[in-house]
C-alpha cells in the first residue's frame, strides 16, 4: 500500500517574488548611491534602512528558486518517502524521519496540514478539502516511524 500526494505551486508566485525581490534590491542600490553622492541627511539610519531591504530582497530573490517553490510529488510506501522536485529525487526511509505532525488549525477550515521533519529538511504540506486522505498519510507514516524512548 502507498499514498501519493502532489502540491501545485504557481509559477506567478515564483515570478512575483523574484519581481519584488528586484525592487528592493534596485531602491537599495540607488539609496546607496545617494548616500555616496552626499544628497540625503540621517545617513546612518538610510544606511541601516537600505541594507535591511537589500538583504530581505535578496532573500526574496534567492527563495524563488528553492525547491518548496516548485511543485512537488510525495510518495508514501513501505519502504519510506519518495519526495519529487523540479530538482530530483529524494529518499527518506522511515529511520531517518525524526517527526510527523498533523495540523488542525481549526476543525470549521477547509484545510490540515502535515508537518514531516526528515534529516535537514522540514517538509510543510497543506491538503485543502481532503481531511480524510491527510489523516490516513498521518497514520500510515507515525505507524511506521521510529519513536524516541524518552
Amino acid at each position: 500500500m502507498s499514498y501519493n500526494y502532489t502540491v501545485q505551486k504557481r509559477k506567478a508566485n515564483r515570478i512575483s517574488y523574484r519581481i519584488v525581490g528586484i525592487v528592493f534590491l534596485m531602491i537599495t542600490i540607488l539609496q546607496f548611491i545617494t548616500l555616496i553622492k552626499g544628497y540625503t541627511s540621517h545617513i546612518m539610519l538610510t544606511a541601516i534602512f537600505s541594507g535591511a531591504l537589500g538583504f530581505y530582497g535578496m532573500y526574496l530573490f534567492l527563495m524563488s528558486f528553492r525547491k518548496q517553490a516548485f511543485d512537488i510529488s510525495y510518495k508514501f510506501s513501505e519502504e519510506g518517502m519518495l519526495v519529487t522536485h523540479k530538482y530530483g529525487e529524494t529518499s527518506y526511509s522511515y529511520d531517518e524521519i525524526e517527526f510527523i505532525t498533523m495540523v488542525i488549525p481549526d476543525e470549521s477550515l477547509i484545510y490540515y496540514m502535515l508537518n514531516i521533519k526528515a534529516g535537514k529538511e522540514i517538509y510543510a504540506i497543506p491538503f485543502t478539502n481532503k481531511r480524510e486522505y491527510c489523516e490516513k498519510i498521518y497514520e500510515f507514516v507515525n505507524s511506521r516511524i521510529k519513536k524516541k524512548e524518552e
